[in-house]
């Protein structure tokens, strides 16, 4: 899995992700791990009820314009919200709506 080694914000979405297998070859990787649940029909850990430890709330990952997967998920991202600065670098729109009362689902993850 190539993207491991290639994601520049694991170090930062590793400090709080909440997926409890640490075996998880896409734990950290926000963007292959909502893909594989979203294709499963389920939510990822994070947004499955876990609440949001409050010392993560400041954290902030790299300008989505470093990332390598930046246009694949923007090509696959369902956020029809266009003014979102999110859209398409999935660790920072997990982060955006992860503990958001307000919006506290991502698009991919609504069905």
């Amino acid at each position: 899995m190539a993207a491991i080694l290639e994601c520049p914000n694991r170090a930062v979405n590793l400090q709080m992700c909440p997926c409890p297998n640490d075996a998880c070859g896409r734990r950290g990787i926000c963007c292959l791990c909502a893909a594989n649940h979203v294709a499963k029909g389920q939510k990822s850990f994070c947004m499955r009820g876990t609440e949001r430890p409050p010392a993560t709330r400041a954290l902030r990952g790299i300008a989505p314009k470093k990332c390598d997967r930046y246009k694949a998920n923007l090509d696959i991202c369902p956020c029809d919200y266009e003014p979102c600065s999110n859209r398409g670098t999935c660790c920072d729109c997990i982060r955006n709506h992860w503990g958001n009362a307000t919006y506290p689902m991502p698009a991919c993850m609504r069905a």
